[in-house]
């Protein structure tokens, strides 16, 4: 059976070299070829897997956007930014990738360049029908031979998808060797819970929090349900509510740290949160999927505190933390652009605190009894100034 398929696939070959010769513009897929019938679409794919694709290189922004293709990698490395699209095979794979990798994947290789340097590299699985089964974008650090240069220092994120394209596992690693998991479990396509987990000593993962998700009947999200399974001051990266649902591939293309960021809805005058093992929070949300209130509940349904938002367009204008006889109040001001100039604090009405936008810096105002007493000047998260008043 070899000996009688090899002129065959000696053609398949000629034929791909011939096509990638006369243009880069066509993208192949194994349906889109029309050959002997004694081949089924496996045997198609292997062969497929098995011939290596030259190169294609594109004109590309900070996102790693394919906008131009160029002919000549040398051309493209003269621009700003550059984007060079490459298949790989398994033995070509980061260790931390390889477990996830079938032999049913092609694999596909995204390289963007800034100013001729590579700054970025994603890794696209793809099976049979050119899904694309996993996304992965992770930054590796430069080696100096030290022994705490390790593979755990990588940042950055993998997400695994099922044959539905609906996002079932998303691994966030950071900088200073943690790693977070999200398992997500859907009916059809919707989603219903996610299950986060914690890398811990090094060893296995531990669930941190499961979120339970419920709908109205025009499948509007209308509640997140959070339980706690072990007493945390929150999860890195994920506090206090992943918002975002499992997000589109394309929101991997961020500049710098290419993770997509999330809402952190506590303003930091609330003061830190601790939550203890089955106690649980409450996310009620309206029509768009913006957060209304947050409220806090222990092991026995009391409540702990309730936070109320209040929005305008995208932004949130007012919060209210309100815990016993303690109401705390944080105001927002944004510019045409949304960015936020301005943020007061109050409790119980008396103003303690406000921060304002003056350029690149901002002025940051304590008061005692409505009198301000401390004024300091922060220039991008660094104090530069401090002056006390009567």
């Amino acid at each position: 059976m070899r000996k009688k398929i090899m002129p065959i696939i000696f053609i398949v070959l000629l034929l791909f070299a011939g096509i990638m010769a006369l243009t880069q513009e066509t993208e192949l897929t194994v349906s889109d070829l029309d050959l002997e019938e004694e081949f089924d679409e496996e045997e198609l794919f292997d062969i497929y897997a098995d011939f290596i694709i030259p190169v294609r290189w594109f004109r590309s922004n900070a996102g790693g956007m394919a906008l131009e293709e160029i002919q000549s990698k040398f051309i493209a490395l003269r621009g700003e930014y550059a984007l060079a699209i490459d298949s790989a095979q398994h033995d070509e794979l980061p260790n931390y990738l390889s477990e996830f990798h079938n032999e049913e994947y092609l694999i596909e290789v995204r390289m963007l360049y800034k100013n001729g340097i590579q700054i970025r590299t994603q890794w696209l699985f793809k099976d049979i029908e050119d899904n694309t089964r996993l996304n992965a974008v992770l930054l590796e650090p430069v080696l100096t031979g030290e022994p705490s240069d390790t593979e755990k220092n990588i940042r950055g994120f993998i997400e695994i998808y099922d044959e539905r394209l609906n996002l079932i596992s998303e691994y966030t690693y950071f900088e200073d060797g943690g790693i977070n998991r999200i398992d997500n479990e859907f009916n059809e396509n919707m989603l219903i819970s996610s299950v986060v987990l914690v890398w811990v000593d090094g060893e296995d993962y531990r669930k941190a929090y499961t979120d339970s998700y419920r709908y109205n009947r025009s499948l509007s999200l209308r509640a997140v349900e959070r339980v706690f399974h072990n007493d945390t001051q929150g999860v890195q990266g994920l506090d206090p509510l992943r918002i975002t649902f499992p997000r589109n591939i394309m929101d991997a293309a961020r500049e710098k740290i290419f993770i997509s960021e999330r809402l952190n809805l506590y303003p930091e005058y609330f003061g830190d949160v601790f939550f203890v093992s089955d106690s649980r929070m409450v996310f009620e949300t309206d029509d768009r999927g913006r957060v209304l209130s947050q409220t806090l509940y222990d092991d026995e349904d009391n409540i702990i505190w309730i936070i109320n938002n209040v929005w305008r367009g995208n932004r949130i204008v007012t919060a209210t933390k309100t815990e016993g006889d303690i109401v705390l109040l944080a105001e927002f001001q944004y510019n045409s652009a949304g960015d936020k100039i301005l943020e007061r604090n109050l409790r119980n009405g008396v103003l303690e605190r406000l921060v304002r936008a003056e350029g690149k810096n901002e002025i940051e105002e304590l008061y005692l009894n409505n009198v301000l007493v401390l004024r300091a000047v922060w220039e991008e998260g660094r104090k530069i100034s401090e002056t006390r008043l009567r």
